[in-house]
């Protein structure tokens, strides 16, 4: 057994107080202690698994920050990976879609458990940032894939808005999604993150760093020509997973090694493109700009889980997003936040949702299944949109605030640096 001595994670916190790029917090201190003591249980006999961490609390508390830091600050012989949840679960559909296809690899055995421990025999550590659950598709496969994992004595360090009880909450058919709550609140602690305090509100004002909100189009498009140094913008084929591309307009410039996309919002968050296109979209870039965001009716959830979407994961890869729009960003979400805050004070008369015959399909994909010109629903209702009742539309409300606090940190000059 290692002696308790401080830990790589210890230290490297105290270096970041030291420099002033984190502040006094005794709930980030504690929680420091807390993921300490799994590092402890890694570096120790590999037989004894360490119970791992359920982080919840309000957006820009440092949930993110702090999990990355565990992550980077693991010996390194303890294999691990970081990765927000949507690109979890795309890369679980991936394979799951690949052994459907290969049927006499897997006979008649379920994959999924398999699959599990295919994922821990590459990462005995799982550090999920978001995690969040609004498609029935990934509700009903995360009890065998996960148990398969944990069995195999894998460590999952997650971070959430949400506690455990509210995952998927009026969700459909919640009801079979509770044995995963349970499971997963016997294999990881439980911790709220205390404060309200958003540090990237405060880190923006303090840094003086980029702009990247802008109500006033001749300036969005002055930034943008500083950005691309007076490259022309040229179209540019993105490979996305299951052999589909995305077309977006670029620079290609020979010094750069990502690229900087020019695009609208109708083309990225209107279009029929899911968390898969985002992902591939934002591997590869370096900067987004994004032109024509407005003020969101309650008509367009499906866009706006979109642009947060988009924004997560432009979030977790480091990618900046500036946004030219014709409203502030409070007025873009106005009305939307306003049905959230009746919903939330009229739940308990709520409606009950369930499935009606010939819905739509349990999709294989992230959020929406894109098959030609047609956009399957993965909430199993006919007609429904992902964002209409149930799960889709109460992490709405949670995410949009997620999506405004990271925007904000975009813009700090230190936006991406973990330090």
């Amino acid at each position: 057994m290692p002696s308790l001595t401080t830990t790589p994670l210890e230290s490297a916190y105290h270096a970041l107080l030291k420099r002033g790029r984190l502040s006094q917090n005794s709930s980030q201190a504690a929680l420091i202690t807390r993921l300490s003591t799994i590092q402890h249980g890694l570096d120790g006999d590999a037989a004894s698994t360490p119970t791992g961490l359920y982080i919840h609390g309000s957006v820009g508390t440092g949930k993110s920050y702090l999990a990355s830091l565990f992550t980077s600050t693991l010996p390194s012989h303890v294999s691990r990976r970081r990765a927000h949840f949507h690109e979890f679960m795309l890369d679980v559909h991936s394979r799951l879609h690949v052994a459907r296809s290969s049927s006499s690899r897997y006979g008649s055995a379920d994959p999924l458990p398999i699959i599990g421990r295919q994922i821990h025999d590459e990462s005995r550590v799982l550090c999920f940032d978001e995690f969040q659950v609004t498609d029935i598709a990934d509700a009903m496969i995360l009890q065998r894939l996960m148990g398969a994992f944990w069995a195999a004595g894998g460590v999952m360090v997650a971070t959430s808005n949400r506690e455990p009880e509210k995952l998927y909450e009026d969700g459909l058919n919640r009801e079979l999604f509770l044995p995963f709550i349970a499971m997963l609140k016997y294999r990881c602690e439980t911790w709220a993150l205390g404060g309200t305090q958003d540090y990237r509100l405060l880190g923006r004002d303090a840094e003086h760093g980029q702009k990247v909100f802008f109500t006033d189009a001749q300036e969005f498009r002055t930034s943008l020509n500083a950005a691309t140094k007076g490259q022309a913008l040229v179209s540019h084929e993105i490979p996305v997973m299951m052999g589909r591309k995305l077309v977006v307009t670029a620079t290609t410039t020979a010094d750069e090694s990502k690229i900087i996309v020019s695009s609208t919002f109708a083309q990225l968050c209107e279009a029929k493109l899911g968390a898969a296109d985002y992902h591939a979209l934002c591997q590869k870039t370096k900067t987004i700009y994004l032109d024509g965001l407005r003020r969101f009716r309650l008509s367009e959830l499906d866009f706006v889980r979109r642009f947060i979407t988009l924004i997560d994961l432009a979030y977790e890869s480091g990618t900046r997003v500036v946004i030219s729009s014709d409203a502030t960003i409070d007025e873009a979400f106005a009305e939307i936040v306003e049905n959230e805050r009746q919903r939330l004070m009229r739940k308990s008369g709520g409606l009950q949702m369930s499935v009606k015959k010939g819905g739509g399909s349990s999709s294989s994909m992230m959020s929406t299944f894109v098959s030609g010109d047609t956009e399957w629903s993965a909430t199993g209702l006919a007609e429904a949109s992902l964002a209409t009742g149930g799960a889709g539309e109460t992490d709405v409300g949670f995410a949009i605030g997620r999506a405004v606090s990271r925007l904000h940190e975009m813009g700090s000059s230190k936006y991406g640096q973990l330090d």
